[in-house]
Order: C-alpha cells, then sequence, then structure tokens
C-alpha cells in the first residue's frame, strides 16, 4: 500500500480549505449562534421565571404568586355544595376581597377580559352521573391578564380542598378524623435492575442523545460531502491527473481525508469551547449559577450520598437538578471524553472515506448528485437510528428501561448509526464501559473493513473515465482483487 505524499496533499486541502472565506465567515456565525443558545438556554428561563413572580426558577416567595395578590375574588358555588363556614376560610386568606358580584358568570368574566384590576372568578358546578347523582364537580377560575396564574392556581387548589372537605364532612366523617384521609400516593413503574430517574435526568435522557446525534450529523456528514465533491472536482478538472504525477492516488485520499478530519474536529472543539464558555460567563445570570449553589448545600450532598447508597431519595427539585448535574459530570470523566473523541474521529473517518469513493466514481460533475444518493441515504439513516428510538421511547423515561429499546440497542453497534448514538449514551452511561469499549471496536473494525475497500479499487476508480462507476461494482471489484 503506496502512501507517499499523502503530507502535501494533507497541507495543501487544509490550507485551501481553511483560508476561504466561506469557511471563516461561516465559523464566525455559527459561533455566534451557539453562543447565543447557550446563553438563552442558561439565562432565559430564569429571567422569564423572575418576571412571572415566581422568585426564581428554583422556587421563592412572592405575594404575586398567592391568592391575596387579588383584588377581589368572586366565586359562583353553583353546586351548592361550600357552606358560610367554608367561605369564611377563604375570607380569612384574602381579607376584605372576597366579594359578591349582581352580574351573571358570563357577563362578569367579559368584564373582566378588559379589567386592568388583578382580579378572578371561581365557578363550582357539580358533575352529573345517572338520575342526576353527583358524580363530582368542576371549579375553573377565570382571572384578568394583570393577575398571576400561580395566583389562580393556588385558588383553584383552595377551593378544591375545601369540596372535598365538605363533601367527607356530609358523607359522615367526623371533622377530626378528616386530615387522617387527606394522603398523598405517588405511583410509578421501574423495570427490575434499571435506574430509577427523576424529571431533570428523565429531560436530560431524552434531549441530550437527540441534540448530539443532529450536531455530529452535520459535522461528520457534512464533511464527508466536501471530500467527494473535492475529489469529483480536481478529477474531472484534470487536476487529479497533474497531481498524480507526484503522488499515488490512495495518498491523495488519506491526505484529504485526514485535512478535512482535522477541519471538522477543530471545529467541534471550537463549537464545545464557545458554547461551554457562554454558558459558564452566563451562570451567575442564569439556572446554572443557582444549580451550582443548590449542589454546594451540605444538606443536599449528603442527601445525593444517601441517594447513592440506596437510602432515602432525591425528592426536592433542588436536589433532582443537583442530582442530574451530577450524572452528567460522571459522564464526562477523562476516560469517557477520550472515547467520545474518538469515537467521533472514528466516525469521520468511516463516512469520508465512503464519500471518497463516491467521488472518485464519478467522471463528470453532473453526476455526482445523483451518486451521492446512497451515501445520502446511508447517512440520514444512521442519524434517524439514533435519533427515532429515543423519541418514540418516550414513555420508557421514568427509568433507565429506556435501554430495552431493541432498536435503540442496535443503533449503538451499527457502524452506521454508532457514530451519532454513542457519544450520547456514554455520557448519560446508558451503556457500561465493557460494552462502549466494544461498540466503539466494532465501529473501528467497520472504519478497517472500508479502508480495506478503498485501497483495493481507489487507484483503478480515479484513473476511470465514462460512465459513472456504481457502488455495487466497487465492491465487485475490491472482491476480486
Amino acid at each position: 500500500m503506496k502512501t507517499n505524499g499523502w503530507q502535501k496533499v494533507f497541507a495543501f486541502t487544509l490550507v485551501q480549505h481553511i483560508k476561504t472565506k466561506a469557511f471563516i465567515i461561516g465559523n464566525i456565525i455559527t459561533c455566534l449562534i451557539v453562543a447565543t443558545l447557550c446563553v438563552l438556554t442558561n439565562v432565559l428561563p430564569a429571567v422569564l421565571d423572575k418576571d412571572n413572580g415566581s422568585g426564581g426558577i428554583f422556587g421563592g416567595d412572592s405575594s404575586d404568586d398567592h391568592i391575596e395578590s387579588f383584588d377581589a375574588v368572586y366565586i359562583y358555588d353553583d353546586s351548592a355544595v361550600l357552606t358560610d363556614e367554608d367561605n369564611a376560610f377563604v375570607e380569612s386568606l384574602i381579607p376584605g376581597k372576597l366579594a359578591v358580584s349582581g352580574k351573571g358568570l358570563d357577563e362578569l368574566v367579559k368584564e373582566l377580559e378588559t379589567s386592568e384590576n388583578v382580579r378572578a372568578a371561581a365557578q363550582i358546578t357539580p358533575m352529573l352521573g345517572e338520575n342526576d347523582a353527583v358524580i363530582g364537580y368542576d371549579i375553573k377560575t377565570y382571572y384578568t391578564s394583570a393577575a398571576s396564574g400561580s395566583a389562580a392556581d393556588e385558588l383553584n387548589e383552595t377551593l378544591r380542598g375545601l369540596v372535598n372537605r365538605r363533601v367527607l364532612l356530609n358523607a359522615g366523617v367526623a371533622p377530626e378524623k378528616y386530615e387522617q384521609t387527606q394522603i398523598s400516593i405517588n405511583t410509578s413503574r421501574i423495570e427490575a435492575g434499571a435506574k430509577e430517574w427523576n424529571f431533570i435526568q428523565s429531560a436530560m435522557n431524552y434531549f441530550v442523545p437527540i441534540v448530539v446525534s443532529l450536531v455530529l450529523f452535520m459535522l461528520i456528514f457534512s464533511y464527508g460531502q466536501i471530500v467527494a465533491q473535492s475529489i469529483a472536482t480536481e478529477k474531472t478538472s484534470r487536476v487529479m491527473e497533474l497531481l498524480l504525477t507526484s503522488v499515488r492516488p490512495l495518498a491523495v485520499v488519506i491526505g484529504k481525508v485526514l485535512a478535512m478530519c482535522t477541519v471538522s474536529f477543530a471545529q467541534f472543539i471550537l463549537i464545545g469551547v464557545v458554547g461551554s464558555a457562554s454558558f459558564l460567563i452566563s451562570a451567575p445570570f442564569g439556572w446554572l449559577g443557582s444549580a451550582m449553589q443548590i449542589a454546594k448545600n451540605p444538606e443536599i450532598q449528603q442527601a445525593l450520598e444517601n441517594a447513592a447508597q440506596g437510602v432515602g431519595s432525591v425528592q426536592t427539585s433542588e436536589m433532582q437538578i443537583a442530582e442530574a448535574m451530577n450524572d452528567l459530570a460522571t459522564g464526562l470523566s477523562p476516560l469517557n471524553i477520550i472515547l467520545i473523541i474518538l469515537i467521533f474521529l472514528l466516525g469521520f473517518i468511516f463516512f469520508s472515506l465512503i464519500a471518497a469513493l463516491v467521488g472518485a466514481s464519478v467522471s463528470r460533475m453532473e453526476d455526482l448528485q445523483q451518486a451521492m444518493g446512497p451515501y445520502s441515504i446511508l447517512g440520514v439513516l444512521g442519524m434517524y437510528l439514533a435519533y427515532f428510538p429515543v423519541i418514540f421511547n418516550v414513555d420508557s423515561l421514568d427509568t433507565g428501561a429506556a435501554t430495552t429499546n431493541p432498536v435503540q440497542i442496535f443503533s449503538y453497534f451499527f457502524p452506521v448509526s454508532s457514530p451519532f448514538a454513542l457519544p450520547s449514551a456514554i455520557m448519560l452511561g446508558t451503556l457500561t464501559p465493557v460494552q462502549s469499549v466494544i461498540a466503539v471496536a466494532v465501529l473501528a473494525a467497520a472504519v478497517v473493513l472500508v479502508a480495506v475497500i478503498v485501497s483495493k479499487v481507489y487507484e483503478a476508480i480515479i484513473l476511470h473515465n465514462g460512465n459513472r462507476i456504481k457502488f455495487g461494482d466497487i465492491l465487485k471489484m475490491a472482491v476480486r482483487k
């Protein structure tokens, strides 16, 4: 296998590509977009939450969130279930604000539409079953645009508790026994042997694979197309014939693939650095800063340690965020980072070698788009295998049972999809270290196989002129040799 001269092709291709205006401007725009998105992702939730008066995304006490913020509250009890005692309780929560309106509900709601005051109107109606038997109650609260939705929710919850209490008392439950009937019952399903996830962890396990697979697909697939276009352009313009007088054909593809691999990897690192830097810089003003402060709380750290040892569980939203951050930090260990980089490089080489064969198989630029059809289908298939199993497996994201999806497991070990699926699986701990190593080994073996095919047939097809060589013909040539 003669590859002398690939260094010259590598240096020439690298310099020619990175000095183009399109590459420079494209990277600047990409970095600006990534930085903006990371800052908005970090800061916007906190800003919006403060605007809603909730005191921050991690909770807080704000009077705008409670029913006492209303200037007036009107209750239309069409069920007649509430008593004077219940109304007095509501009055105690909002002294002087429980009002009586001589208007009908519909008329009052229309008035609330244009009112600039902080008001609400609540309606309690019975739900009737057979023989007009009451089988439940419906509570609706209408509030003005100046009021807080959280305050309306609290009013709803207050009325729901009062109706529930009154129904039980009317059924014969003694008042002193009422509190014993108010117990909270949570249900969940957990596959045996699977890790239980909280809400934040479930969200991460849903969105991270989707985002990572899309980003890697755009980098690997787009640069693979650049390799194919570069080789096809040089071949059809006769530049390849001059080039082959000083270097071997196989050296050309090696130099170009490695040059584009270097460029794409540098862009991958650049995007990661810009995104991380902008996220960390905006941290004091966003949810990340709050989460970091929460994670340092001794009580939460102790709760995390207890949860890791199977003692107790992480319950509060703050603890859930801290637990999710702790898992993500564990997933980004030095070993996992090395594996992710290796997977990216192997995936790029895998697709770029195939793209190089496609580019060398055409003799006219007009044929390149048609020749890229199978390559495009292959890349899109790999991305979809990494993407769609997560989307269609939402119902199992309450635990680690998502790993039982056969298609998702297949995507980790299938070389066409593993470059897009493996990085997120390693970050999130979906695969064990042994499984990760096996998956990377399978991808490496596929890269070696493609490299062998390229070494056998590239010199023959790069010099071919005439009709486009089909992919099946290339495989036949490799087998014969």
